[in-house]
């Protein structure tokens, strides 16, 4: 009886086992499928340029956050004019969140996309998504009077309502940017930010973000498990900073999953041990079979 409920045991084990295999593999091929890539890519994020205030948030991009990414091949971006006109939002804002190269030197920068310019190659720009966005959203300035024509930009655009409280308004200059930058690209800007990416030199020395920069799109948030690359990079200042709750979540999400492990351990131990009670109980209770009998007549 022992050996037998020991050879359940051990099969119930093996079966859990590979259950667990086969789980993990269709969301490992699931993740692969859907994010265009044979061999997911995640990032770690070091910075708060994306926070939507202090402390982590779920569904935001927050310092130690992992994102696993999208292939830009994949993918159609929208910028945050066109989320705004389709209503469109991903991380709490319009539009997607990409992450795009600056230089060999500097590490890769994920943060909105914002609009995309065309270079017009006569010093002036257009930006088709601008159509029917509202008029007290943007302006394009020539000399300080507003000209707002989407298909000859020049002088400074200037778009409201930018940043997670919506209450910024950002501007850049697009005749600077067509003598030294004169190509095509999107505008991008972190949510945490007060100013594009591009007249700050966040973006290094590209000026507007070209499609061949732009490496991969924000997918999915996997809150606070970057800490632990945070502590091998010797980057706790900024997690205790700007996300202080970070660490406190990310043990209590550990907890709970060791308890919720231990809790199934018990109910299947259970389970099996009233089965061998139940069994050892039928066994006690079975009838004694009779000996056999010599004949006293042979």
């Amino acid at each position: 009886m022992h050996n037998h409920i020991v050879e359940k045991d051990t099969k119930h084990t093996i079966v859990t086992i590979v259950v667990a295999i086969v789980i993990v593999v269709v969301v490992f091929l699931g993740i692969s499928a859907a994010s265009g890539s044979s061999m997911p890519q995640t990032t770690v994020v070091e910075s708060e340029s994306m926070q939507h205030g202090v402390g982590s948030h779920i569904g935001i991009i927050d310092t130690a956050d992992m994102i696993i990414l999208k292939n830009v091949n994949n993918t159609t971006i929208q910028t945050y004019v066109d989320g705004y006109k389709s209503g469109y939002q991903t991380f709490g804002g319009f539009g997607n969140v990409i992450v795009y190269s600056r230089g060999v030197d500097l590490n890769p920068v994920i943060h909105r996309a914002i609009l995309w310019l065309n270079y017009n190659g006569d010093g002036t720009w257009s930006a088709p998504s601008l159509q029917g966005y509202p008029l007290d959203r943007w302006s394009d300035t020539i000399s300080g009077e507003r000209v707002n024509d989407y298909n000859s930009l020049s002088g400074t655009l200037i778009l409201n309502g930018m940043g997670y409280h919506g209450n910024i308004a950002a501007s850049i200059d697009l005749d600077r940017l067509a003598t030294v930058f004169p190509h095509s690209g999107y505008i991008t800007m972190g949510d945490n930010n007060t100013v594009f990416d591009q007249p700050s030199n966040i973006a290094g020395v590209s000026g507007l973000v070209a499609k061949e920069q732009v490496k991969s799109v924000a997918w999915i948030e996997i809150p606070w498990i970057g800490v632990f690359r945070m502590m091998m990079s010797g980057n706790m200042d900024i997690v205790n900073e700007q996300v202080p709750n970070t660490v406190p979540s990310l043990v209590a999400v550990i907890i709970m999953i060791i308890f919720l492990l231990t809790g199934i351990g018990f109910l299947f131990d259970h389970r099996y041990y009233r089965k061998y009670r139940k069994e050892l109980s039928k066994e006690m209770n079975a009838p004694t079979p009779l000996l056999p009998v010599e004949s006293k007549n042979k």
